[in-house]
This record gives structure tokens, C-alpha cells and sequence, in this order.
């Protein structure tokens, strides 16, 4: 009895949480503010899953201050810390979610580690926000754009560009919401399931947001009050 009881206790603990909630979070990091993994990391903990975060940078803040200071983790950096996990047989992710990328040899070792993990687990779901720019403008290397577009997309479940991410991805310009889901379309052809647009559509009082699934079987039009919006960021 004392045996059996021990060995349910282990098997509680290696699996708690479950297998199937393990999740590699590889983002930005600041000291001061929330962006990255700063603010995704203790949510996802809160509903019950497993993080492992890798910060592709640590900034002393986010961009909208004048200026930033930190380090910038590049893909040596990065296949290193991904080696000692795989190493160490602890590399058991049932998700993948990355976001910003400063430089390009990262982010094709992040490219090299989806891969791997998705020869590792077949079901493993790749959840990529392709952090590229706004409003037209870029604030990472232009470079990464055709990386994200030709290899990183193609390998997610889901994403969630901004409007000028989803442009830029889907060579469309997208002025209205015609043109955004003829963008969107175009994500699923090249082999995303779930495409979440998460912003740059808008009048003088309201926010757009869209999501999609399955090429368009489940679509949502999601409307944000501006003054609400603009209220909680105030």
C-alpha cells in the first residue's frame, strides 16, 4: 500500500501540471514595464501550465521610452541554453510560443528548435506573434521579414501579426477589412490554422480585431471602444 501510495505521489509530481500543458515561451524581457514574457509568463502559470521562459532580450525597458539599455541574445546564445535542455531530457513542450526577435541568427535557431521539437512531438502546437513593426515602420532588421514569411509561418498553428506584420507577410496592402481577410487567407494557404489580427484597422472611435480559423470556417469581428481602449493604457 505504502509503495503504491509512493508512486502515485511521484507520478502526481512529475505530472503536475500535465504533459500536455508545458510551454516554452521564448520573448522579450524587461526590467521596468510588461512586455514579453514579463507579462505573458504568470498568466499562463495562472491557468494551470508549466512555463519555461527564454528572453531574447533583457532591456532595461520597452521601446516607448527614449532610450533602452540591455543585451541582445544572438543564436549561439540561444542553441546553447536549448542544448542544455534537450541534454538534460527536459525538453517536453506541448506548446511553443515566441514573439520578439532582434536579430536574425536567433531567430533562425528558433526556427531550428520549433523543428526540432515538432520531430520530437508531432502534436506540439507553435504559437508565433512575428514582432516586426507598426504603423509602417520597423523596429526590428528588415531582414527577418522573409525569414518569418518563407519559413517561421508556414510551421505555426497560430499567429498574431498587427496589420502592418500581416501586410508585410502577405505582400497586400491592406487599407480595409476586404483586404485584411484576402491577408488573412493567404496565412491559411501557406498552412496556419488560427490567424488573430491584432491591430491596425480603426476609425476615429473604434479598434478592429480579427480572428480567424480553418480558411474562414469560424471568423470573428472583434469591435474596441477607442475611448475604452485608450482609457486602460492611460
Amino acid at each position: 500500500m505504502e509503495n503504491k501510495l509512493s508512486h502515485t505521489v511521484y507520478e502526481h509530481i512529475q505530472n503536475n501540471p500535465p504533459k500536455d500543458r508545458r510551454i516554452l515561451s521564448i520573448q522579450s524581457h524587461v526590467i521596468h514595464g510588461y512586455a514579453g514574457n514579463k507579462c505573458s509568463v504568470f498568466p499562463m502559470q495562472l491557468h494551470g501550465y508549466e512555463v519555461d521562459p527564454i528572453n531574447s532580450v533583457q532591456f532595461s525597458n520597452h521601446s516607448a521610452y527614449k532610450l533602452m539599455r540591455g543585451q541582445i541574445l544572438d543564436g549561439i546564445q540561444l542553441s546553447d541554453i536549448y542544448e542544455g535542455l534537450k541534454l538534460n531530457e527536459i525538453n517536453n513542450y506541448s506548446h511553443i510560443l515566441t514573439g520578439y526577435c532582434r536579430n536574425l541568427s536567433f531567430l533562425q535557431e528558433v526556427v531550428n528548435i520549433v523543428k526540432d521539437l515538432k520531430q520530437r512531438n508531432p502534436d506540439i502546437l507553435f504559437y508565433c506573434d512575428p514582432v516586426m513593426g507598426d504603423d509602417g515602420n520597423y523596429y526590428v532588421p528588415k531582414e527577418l521579414m522573409p525569414v518569418y514569411r518563407d519559413i517561421v509561418i508556414p510551421l505555426a498553428d497560430l499567429i498574431t501579426p498587427n496589420v502592418f506584420e500581416l501586410s508585410e507577410l502577405s505582400g497586400l496592402s491592406i487599407n480595409n477589412e476586404r483586404e485584411c481577410l484576402e491577408a488573412i487567407d493567404l496565412m491559411h494557404k501557406c498552412g496556419v490554422k488560427t490567424v488573430v489580427v491584432s491591430s491596425g484597422l480603426e476609425t476615429s472611435t473604434t479598434k478592429f480585431c480579427y480572428a480567424s480559423v480553418y480558411r474562414g470556417i469560424f471568423f470573428f469581428h472583434i469591435i474596441i471602444l477607442l475611448f475604452i481602449y485608450r482609457n486602460f493604457f492611460e
